[in-house]
């Protein structure tokens, strides 16, 4: 059967497959009820899930979250449309009509936050003026029939073979006080307002359906609602497909910034009459003066399908609903509508009188036994059941999380390419010790530091969690200060590994690791590592403010030996000569502890990210020191080291980053890497465990990328696509954003905008290089303590 399809020219596509027609019946319905003057038919609901109409039919209703298609293969792709397809081919066995409505309206969002200092609060309120609310879209699939186990039947198969789709069934709350999305579906259809805060009703449904005060202009089309707010509505319907369409077709119109519903009815062929029907053609086209191959193919591959049963034929009714605040903005959607459909060849028509008719046909009601389904419909196509299904995709868009294990809220908020408001966290769930680790990709000059800066500045919404930046080249030095952030060089710290408190197995491997990182690229034999196993016993012998690495130094290391003269390099040896690096690790304690008054930290790491021997010891430590000290003293922590391709090549670090993404989880807290390309992360031997234990990748484009590495990274053709800058809007500054984790199943993508003009002035905050940090410096000569409220 695939062969088939694919052979007519059914193609995988982004969001579902291309639709070939199939008898492309297009004479208009001939219907003569005066929709306006009778009242709903629309009457109970039974056992909370069933509605009833007034001649006895009986509906169910589902929401379907959809899938994200983002990051799923052709194959994956194709195998889903089958699903779907299935699908429709069983409700249509069943004898149900079935409607599928795609609601995209405009919701209001809360981002209200308290911030630590006024910079960021200035950047709040910048946020928070431009999200006020964003677009969602909801989908429904509706079953109409006059058999109560008809709809039984298909509520299993319909929550079983879109499991994947995550389908549920609409239902009244036990708690009658609660609103009810059953009540507000209808109210939709009804009106067109898709409201999520009616309470549920169970009789008289249609004189208790909040409804709206509907008035058709029978001239123009426009149809005017008076309910919560005016409303301007349009119809326009779908009149032929052509040969070939893709499911984007869907996307393209859900990605235009406006209310619109996208709604198909579809009643099914009888399987006898259908058979009738597609003969009688046959011989007409085999018996006729002109012949047409491509028809009879299709015709032929249509008989072969209804008599084997592996196919459904459908009359169907496709409009797209126009809905806006004013007659202006209605008639400019329109455009933007017939637009998208003419370039696709798809035939339309705007629909004038015959409005009242569409849109009431549109309410859930079960197909009369009829010769020919369809009577009641304006704008009748007989479609197979695949063009059914490829025409509805369930795209969901990823949307991110409302909630962190730090509290309510995003972190930062972000716009998707169809306008959606896309929530930033770096954890894949709300729950306690939950996976916040990252990975970012960028290239030199790509907006890294500032996009990280962003969201960490975020992080300050919620008291008590810490953001430390190890940073290089005092890049995000201006940023850390101007966001109300400490910012000093690793050279100005108090360090000492060896004040980790009191003897314990943690603590002992803490040390071990530290001192592993400072032997640099050395290989370690057996004898090394017992030798090590020994520093750490003296370590714990010795209380601070002796316990350090020129006290223990002569009496682990054997004399003449790799190891003693790769450790000597950190301390002043008994006959007082100084090791390079001797200043670094000595102090009496440690002073990492006292950063944690701060919501943000910044570190200067330019000598050590530039030393291979020195930059992995010290961010070692310093990332170790601040996470157990954080973990202790704060609500939760997110630590960033930029530029970690050099210290990934030292073993020592190396072993220590893999812990830290399989381990901070557990103490509240996220860790996050940047490299200039994967490569610098894959040559790893810890490549494997760091990919494992990420939460979330970042991809900046870079035309340099190397496509077999972002594919090696699990990245789809659409995605390297991306990546590799050849699919860029110019003039706009995006970033792909990867979240995975295979226990809760999360598969989620999103090409984000993160474009910051929409701060305003409050971009003032973001600069970098060294006349940022010299104006930096005047202001506080100027101003003292007070420098950051004349910043």
């Amino acid at each position: 059967m695939l062969d088939d399809l694919i052979a007519t020219g059914l193609v995988a596509g982004l969001a579902g497959a291309a639709v070939i027609p199939a008898l492309r019946r297009k004479a208009f319905g001939r219907v003569k009820e005066d929709w306006l003057a009778g009242e709903l038919k629309l009457d109970t609901v039974r056992d909370g899930v069933t509605v009833i109409n007034k001649d006895g039919s009986q509906t169910r209703a589902w929401q379907i979250r959809g899938v994200s298609y983002d990051a799923k293969l052709d194959a994956e792709q194709i195998s889903l449309l089958l699903m779907r397809t299935e699908l429709i081919r069983d409700l249509g066995r069943l004898g149900l009509s079935v409607r599928l409505v795609a609601s995209k309206r405009r919701r209001p969002l809360d981002v209200a936050a308290t911030w630590p200092c006024p910079t960021l609060a200035e950047i709040g309120a910048a946020e928070a003026a431009r999200y006020t609310s964003s677009h969602e879209v909801d989908w429904y699939l509706i079953a109409s029939g006059h058999s109560s186990q008809a709809l039984m039947d298909a509520d299993q198969k319909i929550v079983s073979i879109l499991k994947t789709y995550e389908a549920v069934a609409l239902r009244q709350p036990e708690d009658l006080t609660q609103p009810c999305l059953l009540t507000g579906l209808l109210n939709g259809l009804v009106c067109g307002e898709y409201r999520r805060d009616l309470l549920p009703q169970s009789s008289n449904l249609s004189g208790r359906i909040h409804g709206a005060e509907m008035k058709f202009d029978r001239d123009t089309g426009t149809i005017r609602a008076e309910g919560e707010e005016r409303a301007y509505m349009r119809i326009i319907s779908i009149t032929q497909w052509p040969d070939t369409v893709s499911g984007r077709w869907m996307g393209q119109l859900l990605g235009l910034d406006a209310d619109l519903e996208i709604s198909q009815v579809c009643e099914p062929w009888d399987a006898n009459r259908a058979l009738a029907v597609m003969k009688r053609e046959e011989n007409a086209l085999s018996n006729g003066w002109l012949r047409n191959p491509a028809r009879q193919e299709e015709v032929d591959i249509i008989l072969n399908g209804l008599n084997a049963g592996t196919m459904m034929l459908f009359v169907s009714q496709m409009q797209v609903i126009a809905r806006a605040t004013s007659p202006e903005a209605l008639d400019a959607l329109v455009r933007q509508i017939t637009a998208i459909l003419g370039t696709l060849h798809i035939s339309y028509a705007i629909e004038t009188s015959g409005a009242p008719a569409v849109w009431f046909s549109r309410l859930p009601e079960a197909a009369k036994p009829t010769l020919y389904p369809g009577g009641k419909l304006m704008r009748p196509l007989t479609l197979r059941d695949e063009n059914v299904g490829a025409l509805w995709p369930f795209v969901h868009a990823a949307s991110g999380m409302p909630a962190n294990p730090f509290g309510k809220g995003a972190v930062r908020l972000f716009r998707t390419p169809s306008g959606q408001v896309y929530q930033f966290q770096f954890h894949v769930s709300a729950e306690p010790e939950s996976r916040g680790n990252f990975v970012v990709f960028a290239p030199p000059g790509g907006g890294k530091s500032t996009l990280i800066l962003h969201l960490l500045g975020g992080l300050a919404k919620w008291p008590g969690v810490l953001s430390v930046v190890l940073d290089s080249k005092e890049g995000a030095r201006f940023m850390v200060e101007a966001l109300g952030g400490l910012y000093q060089g690793f050279d100005q710290l108090a360090l000492n590994p060896l004040d980790v408190g009191a003897e314990s197995k943690k603590n002992r491997q803490r040390i071990y690791s530290i001192l592993s990182a400072m032997c640099g690229s050395m290989a370690l034999s057996s004898d090394d590592k017992v030798h090590l196993d020994h520093a750490v016993d003296l370590a714990f012998r010795l209380d601070p403010p002796h316990r350090t690495l020129t006290e223990i130094f002569d009496l682990p290391f054997p004399q003449n030996t790799d190891l003693r003269r790769q450790m000597a390099r950190w301390v002043v040896d008994p006959k007082g000569q100084r090791g390079q690096y001797s200043h670094v690790f000595n102090s009496e304690h440690d002073s990492l502890g006292g950063l944690l008054r701060n919501h943000l930290v910044g570190i200067n790491m330019n000598e050590a990210l530039d030393d291979p021997d020195l930059g992995p010891p010290v961010v070692a430590h310093l990332a170790q020191a601040l996470s157990q000290s954080a973990a202790a003293a704060s609500r939760g922590f997110v630590i960033f080291i930029d530029e970690a391709a050099k210290l990934m090549q030292n073993p020592g670090f190396a072993a220590l980053a893999a812990e830290m993404y399989r381990e901070y989880r557990k103490l509240n807290g996220a860790v996050g890497m940047a490299f200039q390309d994967p490569a610098a992360l894959l040559r790893s031997p810890v490549a494997e465990a760091i990919i494992e234990g990420s939460a979330t990748m970042i991809f900046m484009p870079n035309s340099q990328a190397n496509p077999d590495q972002l594919r090696s990274l699990g990245l789809n053709e659409e995605q390297v696509a991306f990546v590799c800058g050849r699919t860029i809007t110019a003039g706009q500054r995006q970033a792909l954003v990867l979240r995975r984790d295979a226990a809760s199943g999360l598969d989620e993508s999103a090409i984000l905008d993160v474009n910051l003009g929409y701060l305003g002035d409050a971009l003032r905050f973001y600069r970098a290089g060294t006349a940022p940090n010299r104006h930096l410096a005047s202001l506080k000569a100027q101003w003292g303590d007070q420098w950051l409220t004349h910043l």
